[in-house]
């Protein structure tokens, strides 16, 4: 059965951490052997227990037994094992903005298949599917919309845009919600007929095919100039790797040359859209840190690892791979002074740390369509166990230089609700999140202002997703 675009992201994030750096575990003895031989399965279940045991951020709260086996003889499924140490750790049920959040703080760790059947071996920074993403509109009669298309995919190569309205998939004209349950089962078909209508009323038909692709992160980089006073724009769906196939990956030219741009223009205040970016590479947000912190941030601790006993001891015995990160300043002359964010719940994992890690140094809004983003502030790397599974514990904790940390509820917006404008183009001037950040950095009155005096919020409109995008793991690699 082929996998879903979740499935595959996850499994994609094997190769290398999506949240910061790979990790070679030496210190993890394995589980105490019980009298009797053991069978593989035996022995992963096992092994899961004694090295999320080891390795999990709330090690203190897993419950000690001996022998293991006394625990996972109960069990003849990996997952439902690793549910119920998940189910260990702390409760948490106070959440103002995610009260489906509600239970054990670890909703996070996970086990992925490496076994010699699976498809563990596919590179980094590879997603599969369409690439198409689409919500219904009540305020439009209830029709489907394209509200974002990953770059990379077989629906942003064919030429699908956002804001285009989906008039037909598979031969059904039936685009609205009530008919969503068949609308969900087009999308995850192998081929998908789909026809569409763009905001000038050109119909086009596209034939895709469901396939894996390179994920193309980088979505625009702009100077905007009103008032006599200028902005930067950039947007990432997403921190995928800064070299491919040896050469500088085309996200890592794209950050380069903005900012390039925005130095030669002296451009001292700064749109970063993170509204579809659910995560990725630590090392990959770190660079676009480093790109975008000031002279009162250079050398300065950028964000600091909070851990378990066990991974604190490792790092007291001189282990590397949790010390500081510290800023080391990229980008010139350039001297960003405010910066504005674009977020969502979908803002997640690595882009939440970018938006913690710049607080103590400047001053930093947040835009929201949610009021806050995803809440995710902990980080993984890959255990392998007999060749058999990976296991992905949440085994670090992100604190910022002013000790900000434990955002499990997200981080707030300032401006929450505002309506993401999704029959608008990213960058337009014009779509309503992008004319909130301009209003707050450079102020309204400019012709593109006018076009839309007033920002609409997202409160009163009847959007809802037919699927959502992702959150990526943080990975350390």
């Amino acid at each position: 059965m082929k996998n879903t675009i979740l499935a595959k992201l996850l499994v994609v994030l094997t190769i290398v951490s999506i949240f910061g750096c790979k990790k070679d575990l030496k210190d993890i003895s394995p589980p105490p052997r019980p009298g009797g031989s053991r069978t593989i399965d035996q022995q992963v279940l096992d092994s899961v227990y004694s090295k999320y045991k080891y390795l999990s951020y709330w090690e203190s709260s897993v419950k000690a037994v001996d022998p293991i086996s006394s625990l996972t003889d109960k069990y003849t499924d990996s997952d439902d094992l690793l549910s119920y140490l998940m189910g260990q750790t702390p409760q948490k049920n106070n959440y103002i903005y995610h009260p489906n959040y509600n239970g054990p703080l670890d909703r996070f760790s996970w086990l992925e298949d490496i076994s010699s059947d699976s498809k563990a071996s596919l590179k980094a920074d590879l997603a599969d599917g369409y690439g198409l993403y689409m919500a219904f509109d009540g305020d439009r009669g209830d029709s489907l919309f394209v509200y974002f298309v990953e770059g990379g995919s077989p629906g942003q190569i064919a030429g699908i845009k956002r804001g285009d309205k989906v008039l037909e998939m598979q031969g059904d004209k039936k685009m609205v919600y009530s008919n969503k349950a068949k609308v969900d089962q087009y999308i995850e078909e192998n081929t998908l007929s789909i026809k569409t209508e763009n905001p000038q009323r050109v119909q086009k038909s596209y034939n895709l095919t469901y396939t894996s692709y390179d994920i193309q992160p980088f979505q625009l980089g702009k100077v905007f100039a009103e008032n006599g006073k200028k902005a930067g724009y950039i947007g990432l769906s997403s921190f995928e790797e800064l070299q491919s196939g040896g050469s500088d990956s085309k996200m890592k030219r794209g950050i380069d040359s903005t900012f390039t741009a925005f130095a030669s223009q002296n451009v001292t205040k700064l749109i970063v859209d993170l509204r579809y970016n659910g995560g990725g590479y630590v090392s990959s947000s770190i660079y676009l840190l480093n790109k975008i912190i000031n002279t009162a941030g250079n050398n300065k601790v950028m964000f600091k690892y909070d851990l378990n006993k066990n991974l604190k001891k490792e790092r007291d015995q001189g282990s590397q791979e949790f010390v500081d990160e510290i800023f080391k300043k990229d980008n010139g002359t350039l001297e960003i002074q405010q910066v504005v964010f674009l977020v969502s719940d979908n803002t997640a994992s690595a882009s939440e740390i970018v938006i913690s890690a710049l607080k103590p140094y400047m001053d930093v809004k947040l835009v929201g369509y949610n009021a806050s983003t995803y809440g995710k502030p902990v980080g993984f790397f890959r255990e392998d166990i007999l060749n058999k599974v990976g296991l992905w514990a949440a085994s670090f904790k992100i604190v910022n230089a002013a000790n900000y940390t434990d955002y499990w509820d997200g981080i707030p917006a300032d401006y929450p609700n505002v309506f993401d404008n999704f029959y608008k183009q990213l960058g337009d001037p014009s779509e309503d999140m992008t004319r909130k950040a301009l209003n707050i950095l450079i102020g309204p009155g400019s012709k593109a202002s006018s076009r839309t005096a007033v920002v609409r919020s997202s409160v009163n409109r009847t959007t809802r997703e037919l699927n959502k995008i992702p959150v990526r793991n943080m990975v350390k690699d």
